[in-house]
């Protein structure tokens, strides 16, 4: 039984290959067991932010002697490929591996990320495969982030001599946009939504133009499509590009994950978001399970201090910094402050370094016990596996998807025309899902956190916020000055 075999597999791996997690026996017999049955499942773990579980996935999947798909994120794949892979070579799997395939002499194993697999889907549709995704928390984004197409100036220009007319229509187009897009733009500004006029005039050459190339074909099928779309403008070069991008990126790939068999893995501790939006596309699960970690959990100490202001407050970046100084002064280990805008985090950290001096890094590994880190939050979730947990972790602005950006007024434009709370189902999930992860390492040693943003208390969502994030413990009191 192919449970039974995986069970034994693990067993002789962890031999030479001892790990902390008390579960991955357990894993590995459910991941076995899905395999073998093909019904999807969903996986919630912190555990996904390491690769500890990756004995548990692939010695099923190697076992099952069936073709699958194992999707895993970019940063994953060379460690997958190069460090680990060879490991089994020890248990007597015989495979080679060629062009991100490990290949069996009756099946093989497509390791992807999720531009290979969408690449791939296109050439050659498939249906009844087994598919596993890690760490869907981020998997719409990924989605939408791949499936984008871009414009830039050379496809409005480059073109063969039989194409003159289009190339001249195409130039004349693309400056007359160009004389548009930095007419209204402010200094500096890189995103800009079109307006209706600008939005007729693209629609408008692109379809006339489907000839030029499969771009734009695609092009004009996006736009068909409800796409979001907006210029990029470059104003060092003086040129601009146009990026296209799906709003609903999970309808894009319907026929993938209903015609396959997919189990999902998902780093955040317990699904608040995930199954609610599968369902949606009428996905249905077998089964939905949560893993704790390979490490006993702690209580994450949690404050807030009172009196904090909103963030449209005039006084709220200068009071916000003059908070984050104060709690630099006394923390006996690492802090951490995170921030999405990247003109606060400069001017925090500069702000910090004429106070703390060379203690203050910009998104760098700290190496004395009491350094300062600014840093956004992808910087932080990609290195905090290499970094000791820190003694606190500081949110001065919590991390919703910038309003200003067009696509994120795209997509709320889309959920409220389909009726839909674009709060709860777009900006909610997207910051707590950064926030979960980014503060995952307090688990370890009961690290605090602590949030500067005035909604987190003056308002219901802010407070649902914290109540999701567990084990904690909310404390109304930290230092002598608060």
């Amino acid at each position: 039984m192919l449970e039974a075999r995986t069970h034994k597999y693990i067993k002789e791996f962890l031999k030479n290959n001892p790990s902390d997690w008390k579960h991955l026996y357990s894993f590995g017999r459910i991941i076995a067991n899905f395999v073998r049955k093909k019904e999807n499942l969903l996986i919630n773990s912190e555990i996904f932010l390491t690769q500890e579980w990756f004995p548990g996935i692939l010695i099923p999947l190697f076992l099952n002697q069936e073709d699958s798909r194992f999707v895993v994120p970019s940063y994953q794949l060379q460690f997958l490929l190069n460090e680990h892979l060879p490991l089994y070579k020890e248990l007597g799997f015989d495979f080679s591996v060629q062009n991100n395939q490990i290949i069996f002499s009756q099946h093989k194993i497509f390791i992807h990320t999720i531009r290979t697999l969408l690449d791939d889907y296109c050439q050659s549709d498939f249906e009844q495969k087994i598919i596993i995704f890690a760490d869907v928390g981020t998997l719409n984004k990924d989605i939408g982030k791949n499936l984008r197409i871009t414009l830039y100036k050379k496809d409005w220009f480059d073109y063969v001599d039989s194409f003159f007319r289009e190339k001249n229509e195409l130039s004349q187009a693309y400056n007359v946009l160009k004389e548009k897009f930095f007419l209204r733009s402010f200094q500096n500004q890189k995103l800009m939504s079109l307006n209706i006029d600008e939005t007729n005039l693209l629609k408008k050459i692109i379809k006339k133009n489907l000839n030029v190339s499969d771009k734009f074909i695609k092009l004009n099928n996006a736009l068909l499509s409800g796409w979001a779309f907006w210029a990029n403008l470059d104003h060092d070069k003086f040129e601009w590009s146009l990026e296209v991008e799906p709003i609903d990126q999970f309808a894009e790939i319907n026929e993938l994950l209903t015609k396959n068999n997919m189990i999902f893995l998902s780093s955040l501790r317990r699904d608040y978001f995930f199954k609610r939006h599968l369902s949606k596309y009428e996905i249905k699960l077998s089964s939905s399970i949560s893993f704790d970690s390979s490490f006993i959990e702690k209580n994450i100490i949690i404050y807030i201090p009172s009196k904090l202001l909103l963030p449209n407050n005039p006084s709220f970046i200068n009071s916000t910094i003059d908070n984050c100084k104060k709690f630099s002064f006394l923390s006996k280990g690492v802090s951490i402050f995170l921030s999405n805008e990247d003109s606060f985090k400069i001017n925090l950290a500069t702000e910090l370094a004429s106070v703390y001096g060379q203690r203050v890094l910009l998104e760098n590994h700290p190496k004395l016990d009491n350094q300062i880190v600014c840093s956004g939050y992808d910087w932080w979730i990609n290195e905090l596996n290499l970094i000791c947990p820190p003694d606190q972790i500081i949110i001065p602005l919590l991390p919703f998807p910038n309003m200003v950006e067009p696509f994120t007024q795209e997509t709320i434009s889309f959920l409220r025309s389909q009726s839909n709370n674009w709060f709860r189902e777009f900006m909610f999930p997207e910051a707590f899902h950064s926030i979960d992860k980014a503060i995952s390492p307090l688990r370890k040693n009961s690290g605090k956190l602590v949030i500067l943003d005035g909604r987190i208390s003056n308002r219901k969502w802010g407070r649902d916020m914290i109540e999701m994030i567990q084990p904690q413990k909310v404390i109304n009191y930290m230092y002598p000055f608060d």
